[in-house]
């Protein structure tokens, strides 16, 4: 057991050392450009907290914003808005200043076939853990994030696709932007750096899931680095999200009623 804790925590921490070595004598330039994208990654998420809800009254028309299905589009909008903002401005960043392609933000394919077992390994580990919780009173007041989504079945499709778009977003802008653009000169200790920002915004989510973001932040931030790839936080994230939506649903019988 102790040999596992120390493969799973010490010695990945000195292979992402070996790999991501600190930068001791970084460039002015540099350092600027590291600074610019934590303040470029304040304004994303001040926008995606505060701004979404601004310009879907502006941005919107009325006939949606009042019509019979103004709550699904509400919140298929806010799932738009942030996954265009996760995405966008850091990729814009990062090809003009920061001189970095997709595949080097971890969106390169090599390797995805080859990890294949990983991924499924975090799905294993996670999933039964949302199952022991899903029938608790926090979790059902909480899930599914669209109260609505079994009306039927076009709803919740529509829902859950939308859903996904924003993790594969959020998995970009953390385990991507903010972790590849910034390893040249943090090394390792880029990871404590974005699971932070990552941690704050599961803070009005239910505690254990909140206590979670921090593990899980930690966790998908190693896979990312010593896989050079992100896809493991957005099969997890996605996994994750949708078993969620799914049993909070069965567990209030609305799945049932869809099915019947």
């Amino acid at each position: 057991m102790r040999r596992l804790l120390r493969l799973v925590t010490l010695d990945q921490w000195e292979a992402l050392e070996r790999d991501y070595p600190v930068d001791a004598s970084p460039t002015a330039s540099h350092r600027n450009k590291v600074l610019g994208l934590y303040l470029l990654a304040a304004l994303v998420l001040f926008s995606n907290q505060f701004l979404w809800k601004d310009t879907w009254g502006l941005w919107v028309p009325e006939t949606i914003r009042e019509g019979p299905d103004r709550k699904l589009f509400r919140r298929m909008y806010w799932s738009w808005f942030i996954s265009f903002c996760y995405v966008v401005p850091p990729l814009v960043y990062a090809k003009y200043v920061l001189r970095l392609g997709l595949a080097d933000l971890g969106l390169s394919t090599r390797g995805f076939v080859k990890h294949l077992w990983l991924y499924g390994l975090g799905l294993a580990i996670v999933l039964p853990l949302v199952f022991l919780v899903s029938d608790q009173p926090h979790f059902l007041k909480t899930y599914p994030f669209y109260k609505d989504a079994a009306r039927d079945w076009v709803t919740l499709l529509s829902w859950e696709v939308s859903y996904a778009l924003q993790f594969m977003a959020l998995e970009f802008f953390f385990r991507g932007f903010l972790l590849f653009g910034a390893v040249r000169l943090l090394g390792p200790w880029v990871i404590p750096a974005m699971v932070l920002p990552y941690m704050m915004i599961h803070w009005s989510k239910p505690e254990l899931e909140c206590l979670g973001s921090i593990i899980a932040g930690v966790a998908l931030g190693v896979v990312a680095l010593r896989t050079r790839a992100i896809y493991a936080g957005m099969i997890v994230h996605i996994g994750v999200a949708w078993s969620m939506d799914l049993l909070a649903l069965w567990h209030k019988g609305k799945i049932q009623e869809l099915l019947g």
